[in-house]
């Protein structure tokens, strides 16, 4: 198991014990997304502070690593995404409710979107790390001399993300193509969500003002 699968792990264990104890305390309908935002969060967080200040040498060391054993790992995080948007729409319905339960619905399914839209941008840049170090034939190109750290595998998933495109980076296979349309397809998904869930909080706050 690598240092990311068991981060994945131990933060969901965190996640879930955060959503049992809200649950507990009185707020059973905003619980799943307070347990998704913590999970998240330390997921983010975690993953995060070893990786972006990796340079090419412990960059492409940590990404042979992890080899392909991350499909599924990355299968569960990406699935987790999805449910969490069940979540999100359930705080939306809550959110519609003018009160203080309804305003921190909101506030959660803002939250617990754009960190569904961050995983998901998170797992393609390790992805494209592995598939750069650990595969020459899903190589992508960097334009630079030396090798990509994490940093710049994170400018590519996340311009991906934020514009369904990455400049001065080429895709130069067609598995590696296609695996970029995936990635962007998924972040369009995903933004449209970011947009409706923007909007409605602005509206609930401004309602509820």
């Amino acid at each position: 198991m690598s240092h990311i699968d068991r981060k994945a792990l131990i933060s969901a264990v965190i996640g879930l014990v955060i959503a049992l104890v809200a649950a507990l305390l009185g707020a059973p309908e905003l619980a799943p997304l307070i347990g998704w935002s913590v999970a998240g969060c330390a997921f983010l967080v975690w993953a995060w502070t070893k990786a972006w200040p990796a340079g090419p040498e412990a960059t492409g060391e940590l990404a042979r690593q992890e080899g392909r054993s991350r499909r599924l790992v990355d299968s569960l995080i990406i699935g987790a995404t999805f449910v969490s948007l069940v979540a999100v729409v359930f705080a939306l319905i809550r959110s519609q409710q003018k009160d203080s339960i309804g305003v921190a619905a909101a506030i959660l399914a803002a939250l617990g979107v754009v960190l569904a839209w961050a995983l998901v941008n998170t797992v393609y840049a390790f992805k494209y790390a592995r598939m750069y170090y650990h595969d020459d034939h899903h190589r992508f190109s960097f334009n630079q001399d030396e090798d990509p750290s994490y940093s710049d595998f994170a400018y590519a998933a996340f311009s991906i993300g934020m514009s369904y495109n990455a400049s001065n980076v080429n895709e130069s296979s067609t598995p590696s193509r296609r695996i970029a349309l995936g990635h962007a397809l998924l972040s369009y998904f995903f933004a449209t969500f970011v947009v409706a869930v923007a909007i409605n909080l602005v509206v609930s706050l401004g309602q509820s003002s």
